[in-house]
């Protein structure tokens, strides 16, 4: 894996394989001829060229076909020309002359001091190299991309770009244009990721390998080359979230839940709203895995207004599952609201209205509920108990309910290792968390950001073995929660493990099902 900074010319990210646009070495194995022969040649040369450029600008647009036109008329300028004639006259080739004219020209170019203007050398460049390409008979085919690409180029010409499909590029990544190149201003019209200025030598190092092209911040742009599954991921999540504040939707997202070998998987999303439907569904998830609900707490939301929001999300659901948890007053993350929660509630296990307000509304939709901070048969019958107590309450108001399904949340290892227990008490579903379950079995306080590194600990994977062993012969769901971007490359071991079904945040639901896409499940034994 090499690693390269530049600098940004077009903000975004790519992951891709690499094409570079190489313009060779020109002069090889030349032959002169008599001035008279040189002359002649560099004019049907020019004419050849004219026609080129004349049918390229018949497809170019705007800033496009202006620089076609520039070249153009560099071709018809008598100075140009005089230049060129007057070093075929002195007994040059007529392939040099024109190297030696383009040197001059764009040379002016570069000693003005305005950015602009210098970059304005390479339409001088692109054009004379048209013509030297042929006079040493050097084939100018078009670059074809049989896929989407990322382009790399010592420097982009203009006409490296007019003739292709654009929808192909993914990036650019050049070692010496700047900012205000053609190439940069074309990406940025398109909205393409660009990086320049990346040094000599990175364009070639680069061709023919994967790389990921990371022009997001334009103060610290990288183009790494042969990059491994943990920057892959990274970047993966980056895309996604780009893609959440609207950009163009990613094709994955319409395809189906499917490994290499054909084995269905299932994603869900995680959410902390409890407000009315914004985006319900983000791209690719089938359902709510775990919609999070302190909210409803700090809000003092009284049991009505609890009712009707979750009455109109489900309603919104079109038959989506919404898997609700249920406020936890033991959480012990650092979370902001624990303290205020914890002091409102004054104890309880449970927040009654929410309770209520949660029986009123399944009947709308595919509800569920998860109780958190389950450590074992006692605490889960005390929740079912509150339930009753609700029930109770609501039958007085003359409000009857048909309860949801009620599961538990998976997060401490008693919970895990007591999983046929629960389920012989009435558990319908258990959902790990497996960033808590991660925290508590390695003792690693409150601390996310260490938990999520260590996900797929043995212990940790031990422990989710026993669930599912626990839960398959009783044809209770199980599924996996608290997967955040920084944990989603490990995620893969537990879908060989048997899980089939995730809960995942909204910025890794495409990264992670990229990557359970491309597992194959054939060889593995059933648990």
């Amino acid at each position: 894996m090499y690693t390269f900074t530049g600098v940004s010319a077009s903000a975004g990210i790519a992951i891709g394989p690499v094409e570079q646009i190489d313009h060779g070495t020109a002069g090889l194995h030349r032959i002169v001829c008599d001035p008279f022969r040189e002359r002649a040649l560099y004019d049907v040369a020019v004419v050849l060229a004219k026609d080129e450029l004349r049918r390229l600008s018949q497809r170019a647009k705007g800033p496009d076909a202006d620089i076609l036109l520039f070249q153009i008329a560099l071709l018809e300028d008598e100075s140009f020309t005089n230049e060129i004639g007057d070093y075929i006259a002195a007994g040059a080739g007529g392939a040099a002359a024109v190297e030696r004219a383009e040197q001059i020209f764009a040379g002016r170019l570069n000693n003005v001091d305005d950015e602009y203007i210098r970059e304005r050398s390479v339409d001088v460049c692109d054009v004379c190299r048209r013509v030297v390409d042929i006079l040493d008979g050097r084939p100018r085919r078009r670059l074809h991309l049989k896929r989407p690409s990322i382009l790399v180029a010592d420097r982009f010409f203009p006409s490296d770009l007019f003739s292709l499909d654009r929808r192909m590029i993914l990036g650019l990544a050049s070692n010496q244009d700047s900012t205000v190149s053609h190439a940069a201003i074309m990406a940025r019209s398109l909205g393409i990721p660009a990086i320049v200025q990346l040094g000599d030598g990175v364009a070639a190092l680069a061709a023919g390998h994967r790389a990921i092209l990371d022009a997001s911040d334009p103060n610290a742009a990288t183009f790494v080359i042969e990059p491994d599954g943990a920057h892959v991921a990274q970047a993966d999540c980056k895309i996604a979230e780009s893609r959440l504040h609207g950009r163009t939707p990613d094709p994955v997202a319409a395809l189906p839940c499917l490994t290499k070998d054909g084995t269905a998987f299932r994603l869900l999303a995680a959410t902390n709203s409890t407000s009315a439907p914004d985006e319900l569904l983000p791209q690719g998830a089938a359902g709510i895995g775990l919609l999070r609900s302190e909210s409803v707490i700090l809000d003092d939301l009284p049991e009505e207004s609890q009712f009707a929001r979750l009455r109109e999300k489900l309603e919104s659901s079109d038959g989506a599952m919404i898997a609700v948890r249920t406020c936890d007053t033991h959480a012990d993350d650092d979370s902001p609201w624990t303290a205020e929660m914890t002091k409102r509630l004054q104890g309880h296990r449970l927040f009654w209205p929410q309770i209520k307000a949660l029986l009123r509304a399944a009947p709308y939709g595919d509800l569920r509920v998860l109780f958190p901070m389950i450590a074992g048969v006692e605490d889960w019958e005390a929740c079912l108990q509150e339930v009753e107590t609700c029930r109770d309450e609501l039958r007085i108001d003359g409000k009857d309910t048909t309860p949801p399904p009620f599961g538990v949340i998976v997060d401490m290892p008693s919970a895990a290792l007591l999983a046929g227990e629960l389920i012989e008490h009435g558990a319908q579903m258990l959902v790990i968390d497996i960033e808590d379950l991660t925290r508590y079995t390695l003792g690693l306080g409150s601390d996310s950001t260490a938990a999520a590194s260590r996900v797929d600990n043995p212990a940790v994977q031990r422990l989710v073995k026993e669930v599912l062993q626990q839960a398959q012969g009783r044809g209770v769901e199980v599924y996996l929660c608290g997967i955040t971007i920084e944990s989603i490359s490990l995620i893969p071991v537990y879908l060989r493990l048997g899980v089939r079904t995730f809960s995942v945040e909204p910025a890794a639901l495409l990264p992670l099902k990229k990557l359970l896409m491309n597992e194959d499940l054939s060889s593995l034994t059933e648990l």
